[in-house]
């Protein structure tokens, strides 16, 4: 009976341990959950706008970031470069892009931004010829990009967009070209004569000009 009663006390023993066991490891899940965050939890550190307006013949961009976090964040920048634009046609083919127009150092610069403190660059952009765009703007930081895209219409540029036939090379800066129908001379900027050459006459060709009293001036040629 003895025995009997030893063998119970192991077995309820045992079985008690078990129980311990597997509530050990439910509490360890818990601790290292595996599910990805919630929205909650991917909110975004930085906080960018961007505005668009049109003055003074040109195109201005404002684009500001707001360090949204709650503490200070610190950007690395690889170059004096803070900021960085894309311009895109209505078709989506680049037509711009910031960067690869200025210079800029090639120092790192690091910048410390302050909980709620905004950094601004603006971009006044004057060839860019009417109709519609995509911008995409975005910082050049190693730690985080922050970038905003905006549709933009351009009405009041100096530059129209056009097409017509090349007729032919009236001197080393006037060419003829078949335009809305007419033998209509164009003067061309240094940029379109370097162009030229990758044109045939009689063929159709696409360009950005600009027009005042005296003569139209082809700016480039728009080349596929």
């Amino acid at each position: 009976m003895r025995l009997k009663i030893l063998f119970i006390v192991l077995l309820v023993c045992l079985l008690s341990a078990c129980g311990n066991k597997s509530n050990t490891n439910g509490n360890q899940e818990k601790e290292n959950p595996t599910e990805d965050p919630t929205p909650n939890e991917m909110v975004a550190n930085l906080h960018p706008s961007i505005e668009t307006k049109e003055e003074n013949n040109a195109v201005m961009i404002n684009y500001k970031v707001k360090n949204v976090s709650g503490k200070p964040q610190k950007l690395t920048f690889a170059t004096g470069l803070q900021a960085d634009y894309i311009i895109y046609d209505e078709k989506g083919k680049k037509v711009t892009q910031y960067s690869e127009e200025v210079m800029s150092t090639q120092a790192i610069n690091a910048v410390i931004i302050q909980n709620n403190q905004e950094i601004q660059n603006s971009f006044p952009i004057s060839d860019l010829y009417n109709g519609r765009y995509k911008v995409e703007v975005f910082l050049t930081a190693k730690e985080e990009q922050a970038k905003v895209v905006t549709d933009l219409t351009v009405e009041n540029s100096l530059f129209t967009k056009a097409s017509g036939i090349l007729v032919g090379q009236m001197d080393p800066h006037t060419i003829e070209v078949d335009f809305k129908g007419e033998k209509t001379a164009f003067q061309l900027t240094e940029e379109a004569i370097e162009q030229l050459p990758s044109l045939k006459e009689g063929s159709e060709i696409s360009f950005v000009y600009s027009e005042n009293e005296i003569q139209k001036t082809i700016e480039k040629f728009i080349l596929e």
